[in-house]
């Protein structure tokens, strides 16, 4: 039990650790820190040296109490071991040696701890700087260190693999140097284990192998970097050969992969700049090779961090996103878990819309002029909604209309779309005689509140008096800030409603959708995560029911216990991790689901861990959730297919996944058709998982939960054969 429990305590040791070495290529798979851990010990001292160096740090990280989940992926540990495999290689081993490696583990972590605070601030990665820094003051120190001598084991290799596995390895490592490789190919092999430098077609060929293992988008781009690169030296008429070339080659290959998939969204558009990209970290690395000549310095990693860092900072003062280059907003360490969970974000929510915007009023109205109307949304102010209330016969008023009573909006509660704080108000402009309008005050009595950074809504030709809320109060959603009116350029009352980036009246719009509208249009009728409804659709928010969501809105701190038939007994935890994401977590498998909740929708975004557990098919069944609902309603969603198929069915679709998406899981979720609300019988919600590939069904599943006046009662899951049933276990 005290091994047992020794070996917990340093668990996140061993996970650090391969991290860090994955981490050179943005990775967090162990068996790609295994195979790249291998490929640093093809040099004895190289291995020791870089393991010393990442140890060191990890340490030194943990001790001063750095955030623990940083320092599992290896974010503070991967500059220290390229700074102990490069002082590795370059040095005599010896005491004076692994104490220079051990200090430079300490100050890698301090490094990178200052440059992620001052990088952070603009939303940047520090990348390989705190190597490069280290590396560059160690390498002009030891000019000065006589006792510290310049290695030539690089030169015997022979040796060293003889040191390491004996002729075997040797014969092993001559069979694969006499592959009929082409040079070119020969050059991407040695470049991949110029990284680590090993200068060697054995390293290169591992590193390849574990490259594509962990990532076929990532693969690929190494491949596309380093061949147009390759195509361009040859353009310049630069001179070229294997050695040299390997040595600076790596900077195209880590370019390739952090703005093609791993900083950027794959796409068609980050795989077509990389056209332009790569051809400027060639013009950047030849001239820096002339600079850094000069003072007998190698340029290393420099033009990746270089232009990486560029590109990225340039990205973030776009207006707009034509060219299709989306940055990650969840970095999932994989270029191919990055584009599913981005693909499938944009099909679930459509735009990026962390803080969610309500309809600003109670009940159904219709859009009466929607995004790019006929009348006066239009240029600057084209992305606005006019709403009215019609009745059953599409008329806006009673009687003849000629009174501002006679409209069916008019006097009618307005809302803060979302929590906020009221930035301007008018509140003082007479409303209009109906046919009238008040061309010199176009906005009329207005209400303009904050949301977040560049974040506000406007709501606008609102009665004269009705405002209750001034400049500078906290307001809340749903909470009333004034009554329809019509005042303003506003012939007829109705609500003007608009998301702008800046705070004043009169500001330009922007393209910002409403979040769980209950649209009714043409006869269908749907409730949409993020819409921006058009004109004639009747919009209205579903009112959310007790008994659903003490069924499935999760509070932080609660606990969730379940019951299976066989009698075993699951226990899950709401937490908030330290980015402040929701998620479920199995006290037992310690599997996590992620999910984002509000007033009316629970959504699961993402899931870790056992995919036999009982809260992955918790996971898989509850995607979607309506607190709110009506007669037969009928929600559907889409997984992202990393989440549900199994990595060898994906492997294939990973290599176009960036350009052609076949593979596929769909999700329904019906309510009764026969109940409009809760009675003392059960209440029961069933779906199901479709999985297809180009449109043809490969496999459904079929859940159902059952739900009464206390909450969820139980949860039932049936895939094939597999058929599980749980019962809530109720304090």
């Amino acid at each position: 039990m005290t091994k047992k429990l020794a070996l917990k305590q340093f668990e996140w040791f061993w996970e650090a650790l391969l991290n860090s070495y994955a981490q050179v290529f943005f990775s967090d798979n162990k068996l790609f820190g295994v195979a790249l851990l291998i490929v640093s010990f093809i040099d004895l001292y190289v291995g020791l040296s870089g393991l010393l160096a990442v140890s060191t740090a990890l340490i030194i990280a943990k001790i001063l109490g750095y955030y623990e989940g940083n320092i599992r992926q290896g974010f503070y540990g991967f500059n220290a071991l390229l700074v102990g495999v490069g002082l590795g290689i370059y040095f005599e081993p010896g005491l004076l040696l692994f104490f220079l490696v051990f200090l430079s583990g300490v100050l890698a972590v301090l490094i990178s701890l200052t440059l992620e605070g001052v990088l952070g601030k603009y939303g940047l990665p520090f990348l390989s700087l705190p190597f490069l820094l280290i590396f560059w003051m160690l390498r002009l120190a030891s000019k000065q260190f006589e006792s510290l001598g310049l290695s030539e084991r690089g030169v015997y290799v022979l040796n060293e693999l003889y040191t390491l596995g004996g002729g075997n390895l040797i014969q092993f490592y001559e069979w694969i140097n006499q592959l009929a490789i082409p040079s070119s190919l020969r050059s991407y092999f040695f470049s991949l284990g110029a990284i680590f430098f090993q200068q060697t077609l054995v390293a290169g060929l591992v590193a390849a192998i574990g490259l594509l293992i962990y990532s076929r988008i990532a693969f690929t781009l190494s491949i596309l970097g380093f061949y147009i690169a390759y195509l361009f030296y040859m353009i310049l008429g630069v001179p070229f050969s294997e050695l040299t070339f390997s040595y600076i080659g790596f900077n195209f290959i880590l370019t390739a992969i952090a703005l093609g998939g791993f900083f950027i969204i794959p796409s068609r558009s980050s795989y077509l700049q990389l056209l332009l990209i790569i051809p400027l970290v060639v013009l950047v690395s030849v001239s820096l090779q002339q600079v850094f000549g000069y003072f007998y310095l190698p340029v290393h990693s420099f033009p990746f961090n270089i232009v990486t860092l560029i590109v990225l900072y340039a990205l973030k003062f776009r207006m707009d996103n034509r060219i299709g280059l989306s940055t990650i907003f969840w970095q999932q360490n994989s270029p191919e878990k990055n584009l599913y969970s981005f693909s499938n974000f944009m099909k679930r929510f459509g735009k990026n819309s962390p803080i969610p915007i309500y309809l600003p009023f109670f009940g159904e109205w219709t859009v009466t002029q929607g995004h790019n109307g006929e009348f006066t949304h239009k240029d600057n102010w084209k992305h606005a909604w006019d709403f009215e209330i019609k009745n059953e016969d599409g008329i806006t008023f009673k009687n003849e209309g000629d009174f501002l009573p006679d409209y069916y909006c008019f006097y009618k509660n307005v809302l803060a779309p979302a929590n906020g704080v009221v930035e301007q108000v008018v509140n003082d402009l007479e409303d209009n005689v109906i046919g009238t309008r008040n061309l010199d005050h176009n906005w009329g009595n207005t209400v303009v509140i904050k949301h977040g950074d560049f974040l506000y809504s406007k709501l606008s030709h609102l009665k004269k008096g009705s405002i209750p809320v001034m400049a500078g109060d906290v307001v809340e959603k749903g909470q009333v800030i004034g009554k329809c009116g019509n005042s303003g350029n506003s012939p007829y009352p109705h609500l003007h409603f608009q998301i702008q980036s800046t705070p004043y009246i009169g500001s330009s719009t922007i393209d910002y959708p409403i979040s769980d509208v209950w649209i009714r249009y043409h006869g269908k009728e749907s409730l949409q995560a993020t819409s921006n409804p058009t004109k004639g659709a009747l919009v209205s928010q579903l009112v959310p029911k007790s008994e659903m969501k003490k069924a499935f809105a999760f509070v932080v701190g609660g606990t969730i216990k379940f019951r299976t038939e066989e009698g075993e007994e699951e226990i899950w935890e709401v937490k908030r991790d330290y980015f402040l994401n929701k998620y479920l977590e199995c006290q037992r498998t310690k599997s996590k689901a992620y999910f984002k909740v509000d007033d009316l929708m629970l959504h699961f975004t993402h899931f870790e861990g056992k995919r036999t557990s009982l809260i992955y098919l918790f996971y898989l069944s509850a995607f979607k959730v309506s607190f709110g609902y009506t007669h037969g309603l009928k929600l559907q969603d889409s997984f992202p297919i990393n989440q549900i198929f199994h990595p060898k069915r994906i492997f294939i679709q990973d290599f176009i996944a960036p350009f052609y998406q076949y593979l596929r899981a769909d999700y329904t979720l019906n309510y009764p058709k026969a109940s409009r609300g809760f009675s003392d019988k059960p209440f029961t919600l069933n779906g199901m998982i479709t999985k297809s590939a180009f449109k043809k069904t490969l496999e459904s599943s079929k859940f159902e939960f059952v739900i009464d006046q206390v909450g969820l009662k139980s949860f039932y899951f049936e895939r094939g054969n597999q058929k599980t049933k749980a019962l809530c276990v109720r304090d």
